[in-house]
């Protein structure tokens, strides 16, 4: 029964794929034959239903119910609210140094929002206007000031007012923290990118702006929004945000599905706390007691990628990191298992989009 669940498992994750491709369905109904008579078996199968790997030639969106059954069955996305309120004149806030996920939204006025390395300085900075989000998807150093400097010598405005009355001048904010399903945050945390942005007049988070318009109706109900309801809402417009991700970034799907699995999950894991290793596929297959075939099999039909390409991204992934605190290119190549600084910095460009030095110049 056990292994019978495992190819179960195995078909839907195809399936998963399939519908993230957007293959044929004849695609699909060939390769899924292929697995139930791959001379690599995980089980004694039995015979399943012929429609289990039939995707309807109508199917609205394909792509996005993928995704949304994914997100929806593995995330288990938890919102809280720290602070709901405005500032004026002279403020600063930041929800860094908690070691945990977190957002600010605009809800009126404008600041900006400076990303900063572990020492405080500043790295980059972002102007955020009403209707626009920021999500922190680690503890990432930073600070909320107002867009217009004060003059020299104004005192540091330490006390959130209430969101109601609105006062002039001032800046609403919404912030607070979000987690994931228990272990699979840290994991998320450390392959997904620093932060997401949301922009009230970026076409593409329609979606996310209702829900960002349903927040601002909320909150500007007396006395300011029900603090319950917000993080409801919030856990929407992060779900939202999330499925924009996967949609867009294959790599990110990949991520996602492989987290749902413990094994997979415990494998990426292990990767990432010692990206130095060798990491040869025996090494990885071995790891989760697995032939090589079996493993490559599981592996590409869950992520749409091969454990090669995966490892690669996860270290460019750690690198990234590493260089973002300051950490010369050497000491960050060989973090993750390059003893050429040329070699290196090729794989970073064309992973990351960026060499490594226009991202420590940064």
């Amino acid at each position: 029964m056990r292994e019978d669940r495992n190819l179960m498992l195995d078909l839907i994750d195809f399936q998963l794929f399939a519908y993230n491709q957007n293959y044929h369905p004849r695609f699909v109904r060939h390769h899924a034959r292929k697995l139930l008579r791959s001379s690599d078996p995980i089980s004694s199968r039995s015979p399943l239903p012929p429609s289990l790997f039939i995707l309807p030639n109508d199917a609205p969106h394909t792509d996005q119910a993928a995704v949304d059954a994914l997100l929806l069955s593995s995330l288990e996305v938890q919102s809280s609210l720290y602070h709901l309120g405005q500032y004026c004149g002279n403020w600063s806030a930041s929800t860094s140094g908690r070691a945990r996920a977190s957002f600010h939204l605009i809800l009126h006025g404008r600041c900006r929002v400076a990303l900063l390395d572990a020492h405080g300085i500043e790295l980059d900075a972002l102007t955020l206007a009403a209707g626009d989000g920021i999500f922190f998807l680690r503890d990432i150093p930073h600070a909320l000031t107002p867009l217009d400097a004060p003059a020299p010598g104004t005192a540091l405005c330490r006390v959130m007012e209430p969101l109601l009355p609105r006062q002039a001048d001032s800046t609403g904010l919404a912030c607070g923290f979000f987690q994931f399903r228990p272990g699979l945050a840290d994991l998320l945390a450390d392959t997904l990118p620093d932060y997401l942005m949301l922009r009230a007049e970026d076409e593409r988070f329609r979606t996310a702006r209702g829900v960002f318009d349903l927040i601002l109706a909320e909150t500007s109900q007396p006395p300011g929004g029900s603090p319950v309801v917000l993080e409801r809402l919030t856990d929407l417009l992060i779900f939202f945000m999330l499925r924009h991700l996967a949609l867009h970034d294959r790599q990110a799907y990949g991520l996602f599905v492989l987290a749902r699995d413990p094994a997979m999950a415990s494998l990426l894991q292990a990767i990432l706390a010692d990206p130095a290793a060798p990491w040869s596929m025996q090494d990885m297959a071995d790891r989760l007691h697995m032939s090589k075939a079996t493993f490559h099999r599981r592996f590409t039909l869950q992520s749409g990628t091969t454990p090669a390409q995966l490892l690669q991204l996860l270290r460019m992934r750690v690198a990234r990191r590493h260089l973002s605190q300051g950490m010369g290119i050497q000491d960050a190549a060989e973090r993750v298992g390059y003893q050429s600084q040329a070699a290196f910095s090729r794989v970073f460009q064309r992973t990351e989009g960026v060499a490594p030095s226009a991202l420590r110049k940064r």
